[in-house]
């Protein structure tokens, strides 16, 4: 435990180090006079995803031991080609979308690396993640199904995705394996689905080009709403590689937030203990250009119960994430819609999702899900 405190300390000061110079002295002090286990932080760096980033803020640093130095930039130009690539293939598919006149938004890594970061090989990306409008959810699994991506998974019953989550990803294979993970709404909890609308994030969305092709990407205040939102509903407010991110878009464009706003809607969203925890903390640790009085207005912001309820169940067993989504539905018959296809999803969706080896077993296999719903295992 010691030893990640003190590696989450130190990459932390390295990462503050790409707007603060005095954090990046601090950095190589402690580097260069304590007994640092270099393979230790090397893991751990990995493990957070930040190995480019690193080396792109320490490349001309001379307290980086050489074969550490050696091992980050062949991670650096490794993740240069694949985003390159995802990057193009992103470009592809919105050409694609805008031909048949869809909108998109473009979100997280994809839309940070090349206009936050400057630097597409500094980001790793996992997903390429979109914002499209519910409306437009039947025509775009047609556009990108007709370039080659697949659903990946089976739904639990035809329609609950597009009723109770927020989101779905389709995949291809390539030269690099793209995941598509294509979001109608901003955040999965079910009770967000109804009072979490994106009018205001589309209201505000930037027209921009990525890889050459027409897209938008999250104004100011709704990048840091929805990046503090994602952050601690889906991550339990626990990822270096995020704080950063939302760091790193205060850094930005500093004089440019309008603080009054990202409170305000934090409270219409009902997003508040997201966005006062996760802002404290990059103002404590990150020493993001966080205004004093805005700081003191986030400390006495009070969360709702719902939101408290929504955060405390996410990421825990299968059965506590269907409490909270029937506790977050409007009414007593999509209670019953959401319980029994959880309990009962399709025959389809069992063989996929337990292997199952042969089709006469299926049945045996409810009850084994049942149980293993009061474990930390994903639906």
């Amino acid at each position: 435990m010691k030893n990640l405190k003190e590696n989450q300390s130190l990459v932390t000061l390295i990462l503050r180090g790409r707007w603060d110079k005095t954090a990046l002295q601090v950095a190589r002090e402690i580097a260069t006079n304590k007994d640092l286990n270099w393979d230790n932080l090397c893991e751990f760096v990995y493990i957070e995803a930040l190995t480019p980033l690193l080396y792109r803020i320490l490349r001309n640093e001379d307290w980086l031991p050489e074969n550490v130095k050696i091992e980050w930039r062949n991670a650096y130009y490794q993740n240069a080609c694949r985003n390159t690539l995802l990057l193009r293939e992103l470009g592809n598919v919105l050409q694609n979308l805008a031909d048949v006149g869809v909108d998109v938004i473009v979100l997280k890594g994809a839309a940070l690396a090349e206009k936050v970061y400057g630097d597409i090989a500094a980001r790793q990306m996992v997903d390429l993640d979109l914002l499209i409008k519910p409306e437009d959810l039947a025509i775009v699994r047609k556009v990108i199904a007709n370039l080659g991506y697949q659903l990946a998974g089976v739904e639990m019953q035809s329609g609950f995705n597009e009723e109770f989550r927020n989101e779905e990803i389709h995949w291809k294979h390539g030269l690099v394996n793209v995941n598509l993970d294509l979001h109608w709404k901003l955040v999965s909890p079910v009770y967000y689905q109804r009072t979490f609308l994106t009018d205001w994030f589309w209201e505000t969305a930037i027209p921009t080009k990525i890889s050459g092709s027409p897209a938008f990407i999250l104004g100011n205040e709704a990048q840091i709403v929805y990046l503090c939102a994602h952050l601690m509903l889906h991550h339990g407010g626990n990822s270096l590689l995020w704080l950063h991110d939302i760091a790193e878009a205060i850094a930005f464009s500093p004089t440019q937030i309008d603080w009054d706003l990202v409170i305000s809607k934090a409270q219409t969203y009902n997003l508040v203990l997201s966005v006062q925890q996760i802002l404290l903390r990059v103002a404590d640790e990150w020493k993001a250009e966080i205004p004093g009085n805005v700081r003191s207005q986030l400390a006495t912001l009070k969360p709702s119960w719902e939101e408290i309820r929504a955060y405390s169940w996410q990421n825990q067993t299968m059965v506590l994430r269907l409490f909270d989504d029937l506790a977050g539905a409007k009414d007593w018959l999509t209670r019953l819609h959401i319980a029994w296809d959880t309990l009962f999803p399709s025959r389809a969706y069992m063989q996929h999702r337990y292997e199952i080896p042969h089709p006469l077993l299926t049945p045996f296999y409810y009850p084994y899900r049942w149980l293993r719903g009061f474990r930390k295992v994903s639906g």
